[in-house]
């Protein structure tokens, strides 16, 4: 008995050695609907044609990313979420391109001004004053953004503000006699200081004219000067009933001292030193054209100039399109690469959006020995793996390159279907089975 079965077990593995060496296809197992034995599950794909593999995919994906490399201030998409066509979806800091526009303003504001000096003639004499006390405050302003602001500056500035919220308290709770009194004190003394700051800032002027705006006999007389219209103010307030004017000026003085404390001491930002520093080469230009006097040559000169700023200034407003993500189309956002604060780097998707209202097939695996027998237009069927299911479609497109695929040359080929059935998903894998001849 042992014999027999030696014999019979070298007999087998003879014949399995013989055998040719083709794998074969494992059938899949599936168990029936009431939890009974096993049965093979076959797929219903048709026989004979052209097969390739494929996948689910939308019909349109748009990967979005900035055209500038800076910090990504806000993200307001995540992955899964439905947007709308023109939805802004992400912006970057725009601090410094908001820096390069007001200066792009601020040179338009010199071209004009230009221009409209040489259209409008010879300047008055006003005209020429007026000038005169621009680049004065240009300069100071521009002075002071050089360096911190002197503890007395930031005292000065303490002091009125203290006073400026008394004066708030003063209107409404209503002036007293003594209030009054000492309002009309404080005007005369400002008065007097005023004068004797103006005798300064004329023999200053008469010493140095060409050097009169750096000189602290200028900055003596703005401050009298300005000092003088607070002591006005105050004493015209005291004087009679307080009425809704005068409460509202009241509340403007407080959010002009405290305005003013603030710059004193917070740090002067760098495009805040370039504006005063355009503000003061600006009153300087216009100073120095009037002083010259207009040249009738000078109006196509002056022309070009604000040509040349407005088109700078449209420019810097146009690039500020660069600091926003916007969604072209109604669509879902399928990936999220980036998180607010992190810095965006030019041309690297930030979001990846997907039509998933529209879904078609790409096959990934068509062979090049099979591509010339595949047209657009093509009828093919499409078993949906997932699904179980088989759907009617048709070739749309193939990819004028080809790809390689584990060492094959491939060619991705697009397909529409016919109709798009319950369940279908974005991912999917599908078995493509193209009809046996071209389309005429």
């Amino acid at each position: 008995m042992r014999a027999i079965f030696r014999i019979a077990w070298i007999a087998a593995l003879a014949l399995t050695a013989c055998a040719p060496n083709t794998p074969q296809p494992l059938p899949t197992i599936a168990l029936d609907s009431a939890g009974g034995a096993p049965r093979a599950a076959t797929p219903q794909r048709p026989a004979g044609g052209i097969a390739a593999s494929g996948v689910v995919a939308p019909a349109q994906e748009v990967r979005l990313g900035f055209m500038v490399s800076e910090r990504i201030k806000t993200i307001s998409a995540s992955a899964g979420d439905a947007v709308k066509a023109g939805q802004v979806l992400a912006e970057l800091d725009d601090t410094e391109q908001q820096g390069q526009i007001r200066q792009a303003e601020t040179a338009v504001a010199v071209a004009q001004a230009a221009y409209d000096l040489v259209a409008a003639g010879p300047p008055t004499f006003e005209q020429i004053l007026q000038a005169e006390a621009a680049f004065i405050t240009a300069r100071a302003a521009y002075s002071r953004t050089l360096a911190p602001a002197a503890p007395a500056e930031i005292g000065a500035a303490s002091a009125a503000l203290v006073a400026a919220n008394a004066r708030y308290k003063q209107v409404t709770d209503g002036p007293t006699i003594g209030d009054t009194a000492a309002a009309a004190a404080a005007l005369r003394t400002a008065e007097a200081v005023l004068r004797q700051a103006q005798g300064a800032y004329d023999r200053a002027f008469a010493r140095n004219p060409a050097g009169i705006g750096a000189d602290p006999a200028a900055l003596g007389l703005e401050k009298a000067t300005n000092d003088y219209s607070i002591a006005q103010a105050a004493y015209d307030a005291v004087a009679g009933s307080a009425n809704a004017a005068e409460l509202s000026a009241a509340k403007q003085q407080v959010a002009a001292a405290s305005a003013q404390l603030d710059r004193l001491i917070r740090p002067v930002a760098v495009w805040d030193r370039e504006q005063a520093q355009a503000n003061l080469a600006a009153a300087q230009s216009r100073l120095d054209d009037l002083r010259a006097g207009a040249r009738p040559e000078q109006r196509r000169v002056v022309e070009a100039q604000l040509e040349a700023a407005t088109a700078a200034l449209a420019g810097q407003k146009g690039r500020l399109q660069r600091y926003a993500l916007i969604a072209p189309m109604n669509a879902v956002v399928v990936r999220r690469a980036a998180q607010p604060g992190e810095i965006a780097v030019a041309g690297t998707p930030v979001l990846v959006l997907a039509d998933l209202e529209r879904l078609r097939v790409e096959t990934t695996d068509l062979s090049e020995r099979d591509a010339p027998k595949v047209a657009v237009g093509q009828a093919v069927t499409v078993f949906i793996k997932a699904l179980n299911q088989s759907v009617p479609g048709r070739v749309s497109g193939i990819a004028p390159l080809a790809d390689t695929l584990g060492g094959d040359v491939v060619y991705k080929t697009t397909i529409e279907l016919d109709n798009r059935p319950a369940g279908l998903r974005a991912g999917m894998t599908v078995d493509v089975q193209f009809g046996a001849g071209r389309t005429p």
